[in-house]
């Protein structure tokens, strides 16, 4: 017996150690556990499951995931399923905080009851030798977190005084909102003193006044930003004034992890600009403006991944892909890719964009009857110099339509049949032949408004 049990302790030695570094614990029904019939001769350890929820409203510095009894081991292991390994005392505890990283990293921050399987691996040592035993063991955990609605809207005089009004919701990633508790909302002002609240689903549900939420600094007190809760919480109604010397956009974002609020005055610019793999990232795009109201338009050949930004010349400030049709501010990925000519929108009030193919250009007319779904005035897109082109018999009364179709076309800006430096698609004026009737080569470059232009070369 005495020879047996040397033999299966330098067994145990040399595989127990030797796979230590390189230890998989991906088996989670069936983990890797050293016999331990010979080694109980000398040592013996049990490993178990505490059973009881770790409630993290009432938690130290460390918590207790798994209760160990027999000999001492030298150190001991926690891992999860996701791989991350915590390091453990001899009494089954952990520190707290790496465990709620864990938590989070695994199933988010909502504050529901989660349960994690983990191996707890204890290492021993026996006679000079080192072993290792592993046992599973599940570990119930509850994160602490503030209520979060699915919704907020802004009530008040941007829209109406009402707890239950919907028609101002606030915008959000769609993601769950304890993994992105950001909310933001774009809405215009005029010049002088407007007030305004938030309601929420519980709001809406409730219908009650003392469900609304204000900001704790005080009724008409708040500054550019501050902190959130209800009514009932507050001692009096805790309505946002806001005051502006002139017509503006402003911006508020609540953060409602925290119960926070931002008000930012958002002046906007006339163009913002595309950039991505159709240029080798090397061209900015403009998208127009001409109301200034953070709402802009181009159009573009895109060929793979791009984004926006501000600013022709530099990246400060750009804005990247959040979800499908949002944009941020954060940082984040390029939008995904497309291919192919498109209408680019961008509407920055509430970060949202959208991109609509445009499968054809027609040089519609007098020429061909004003038929805009005419096949054979089809223009065709050439890539290399980034213009639609075509060669057509024209008279004068012509303009350009997309997508066989009269909502969008393009002719003279400010009613000028001539204008063909400066076409718009904002009631165009039907475009005369520069040199008379005949065969017209048609270079169509299109951009944005302020921008689109049109060159006519008579064969």
């Amino acid at each position: 017996m005495k020879k047996r049990f040397l033999y299966t302790l330098a067994a145990a030695t040399l595989l127990g150690f030797a796979a230590c570094d390189d230890e998989s614990y991906n088996d989670w029904a069936d983990p890797i556990v050293n016999p331990q019939e010979e080694v109980k001769a000398a040592a013996s350890v049990s490993i178990s499951s505490v059973g009881s929820l770790i409630d993290y409203a009432s938690v130290g510095e460390t918590v207790k995931v798994f209760n160990a009894s027999g000999d001492a081991a030298s150190k001991y292991e926690v891992t999860f399923e996701n791989g991350t390994t915590l390091a453990a005392a001899a009494d089954g505890t952990v520190n707290a905080d790496e465990l709620k990283a864990v938590v989070e990293a695994m199933h988010g921050r909502a504050p529901i009851e989660r349960t994690l399987a983990a191996n707890v691996t204890a290492y021993l040592n026996v006679d000079g030798a080192g072993v290792k035993v592993t046992s599973p063991v599940e570990v119930k955990a509850l994160l602490v977190a503030p209520y979060i609605s699915e919704h907020y809207y802004l009530i008040g005089a941007p829209s109406q005084w009402s707890p239950t009004e919907t028609s101002m919701p606030f915008n959000h990633s769609g993601k769950n909102v304890y993994d992105d508790p950001i909310f933001t909302i774009t809405f215009k002002v005029a010049a002088g003193e407007i007030w305004f609240a938030i309601a929420d689903d519980k709001t809406v549900a409730s219908g009650e006044w003392s469900d609304v939420l204000g900001c704790i600094e005080g009724n008409g007190n708040n500054g550019m930003s501050g902190g959130i809760a209800r009514r009932n919480e507050l001692s009096d109604d805790g309505s946002w004034k806001f005051v502006a010397d002139k017509e503006c956009y402003v911006r508020m974002t609540l953060n409602m992890m925290d119960y926070t609020y931002k008000l930012e005055t958002l002046n906007y610019g006339e163009f913002i600009y595309e950039i991505g793999n159709d240029s080798g990232w090397g061209t900015s795009n403009p998208l127009a403006s001409p109301a200034f109201d953070g709402k802009y338009l181009g159009y573009y050949y895109l060929d793979g991944e791009f984004k926006f930004k501000p600013n022709a010349d530099n990246w400060d400030g750009d804005w990247e892909w959040l979800a499908d049709g949002k944009l941020t501010e954060s940082g984040g990925p390029n939008v995904p890719g497309v291919t192919g000519f498109h209408q680019i929108k961008v509407d920055l009030n509430d970060m949202t964009y959208s991109l609509v193919p445009v499968n054809s250009i027609t040089c519609v007319g007098n020429h061909n009857g004003w038929n805009q779904a005419d096949a054979a005035c089809h223009m065709t897109y050439n890539v290399a110099e980034k213009c639609w082109e075509g060669t057509y018999d024209l008279v004068n009364g012509f303009k350009f339509a997309m997508n066989d179709d009269w909502s969008i076309s393009w002719g003279g800006a400010n009613g000028d049949p001539a204008s063909y430096d400066l076409l718009t698609e904002n009631g165009g004026k039907d475009l005369n032949v520069p040199e008379g009737d005949g065969t017209y080569a048609i270079k169509l470059y299109l951009s944005c408004e302020g921008k689109h232009r049109v060159v006519l070369t008579k064969q």
